[in-house]
């Protein structure tokens, strides 16, 4: 009982304590989360015009970046808002989201000279024109050095710059896969140009796609 006595005599002590304790922390917290302001603001221009090179190369229009105050929390008392000419997220097309990410993507292996793990596109090309499926094959290329990319294609521009080309096809319900060799390839992009019926102007072009 004694001991329990001096425990409760010692409560005050140890609110006091805690409440000092507390408004250390609570100090040192701010005192980073200030440091992660003051670096956000001052890099938020050259961030904003990396992802916007890239922008620029898979042809679409420069975004702007805004950092507003949010509640602490573990990420920092920061909210980084992004516009898009002025539409909001949520009105972009598929493809526009798409190659958006692939922006966000590049210019973080811009930044850190790094990335890891699997990304996997299907038909990020789809309903482009050919400058632009050829614009995010190039842009693929660039991070390919940090990701392991699987992109599903049915354009030529996207399917010439990919390090090992399966084809995949379906016979009596039965599906396969098989890689193609350099010549395959080659026949396999100008049968994306032309059709089933390859013709030597398709085949001529599908060689020039995979020596550019």
């Amino acid at each position: 009982r004694k001991v329990e006595l001096a425990r409760y005599e010692n409560i005050s002590f140890e609110k006091s304590e805690l409440e000092r304790k507390f408004k250390q922390n609570e100090a040192a917290v701010n005192a980073l989360a200030d440091k992660i302001s003051q670096a956000r603001v001052a890099n938020l221009k050259e961030l904003e015009a990396l992802i916007n090179s890239f922008l620029k190369e898979l042809y679409m229009s420069e975004i702007s970046l805004k950092i507003n105050n949010k509640t602490l929390d573990a990420a920092g008392r920061d909210e980084v808002n992004l516009s898009l000419n002025d539409t909001a997220l949520k009105n972009l097309s598929s493809g526009e989201l798409n190659r958006l990410r692939l922006a966000f993507i590049a210019s973080e292996s811009k930044i850190t000279g790094g990335g890891e793990g699997v990304i996997i596109l299907d038909e990020i090309d789809a309903n482009l024109s050919g400058k632009e499926a050829m614009s995010i094959a190039n842009v693929l290329v660039k991070i390919s050095k940090f990701y392991q990319i699987f992109a599903i294609s049915h354009q030529p521009q996207l399917s010439s710059k990919a390090a090992s080309h399966f084809l995949v096809s379906k016979t009596n319900g039965k599906s396969s896969v098989r890689l193609l060799s350099e010549n395959e390839k080659i026949t396999e992009l100008a049968r994306m140009i032309s059709g089933e019926t390859i013709t030597a102007e398709a085949l001529e072009f599908a060689k020039k796609l995979r020596q550019s």
